[in-house]
C-alpha cells in the first residue's frame, strides 16, 4: 500500500489510558482538547569532550525518557464508585484503585505508580489499511489544574518503558 496521502488531524485522534493487569483497565480520554504531544529524544544524551574549545569527542551518556502531556476538561476531581476520572486512573486510587501498575515487571523497574498511554491517529477511514498507534510505557503522571471557561488539567508525564508504534504496512 502506498505511503497515507491524508494528513492526520486532532479530530483524527484518541488517547487511551492502560493500566498494567493482564487484560489491562482502559479508559479513552473524554472532553480533550487534541493536543496530546510528546518529545521522544534520542536514546542516549551526549558528552561533548572538548579540547580548548574543539570538539574531539562525542561520547553517549544517560538513556533520556519519553515527555508529554495533553489537556482535557474538568468535569469532577474524583469518583469513588463511577468510572470516568482521569485523576483517580493515573493514581489508582477511587474507582481504579485495583489497577495495577505497569511499572512493577520488566526492566526498567518504576516504584512510582505508573500507566501505558496509547494514542491513536484514525487512518482507515481516509485509506490507510491500518491506524496509526503509539503505546507509551510506564508513564509517571502528575496533573495541573487550572480554573477557566472551561477549567481544565493538564497532564504531563514521563515513560520510562520507551514507545511501540504501529501504522500501516
Amino acid at each position: 500500500m502506498a505511503y497515507s496521502t491524508v494528513p492526520k488531524t486532532k479530530r483524527d485522534g484518541a488517547i487511551e489510558l492502560r493500566d498494567g493487569t493482564g487484560s489491562p483497565v482502559t479508559m479513552t480520554v473524554a472532553y480533550e482538547d487534541g493536543n496530546f504531544s510528546f518529545a521522544q529524544p534520542v536514546q542516549f544524551s551526549e558528552l561533548v569532550i572538548m579540547d580548548r574549545g574543539t570538539i574531539t569527542t562525542v561520547r553517549r551518556q544517560d538513556e533520556q525518557p519519553i515527555t508529554g502531556s495533553f489537556n482535557f476538561y474538568f468535569r469532577q476531581f474524583t469518583d469513588g464508585s463511577e468510572a470516568g476520572s482521569v485523576r483517580d486512573f493515573i493514581r489508582g486510587e477511587a474507582n481504579y484503585s485495583a489497577n495495577i501498575s505497569t511499572g512493577l515487571t520488566g526492566v526498567p523497574y518504576v516504584e512510582q505508580f505508573c500507566i501505558n498511554i496509547k494514542y491513536t491517529a484514525e487512518g482507515t477511514d481516509f485509506g490507510d489499511s491500518a491506524d496509526s498507534t503509539v503505546t507509551l510505557s510506564k508513564c509517571v503522571c502528575s496533573l495541573d489544574f487550572a480554573e477557566g471557561d472551561p477549567s481544565a488539567f493538564t497532564l504531563n508525564f514521563t515513560c520510562y518503558g520507551g514507545a511501540t508504534v504501529t501504522g500501516p504496512a
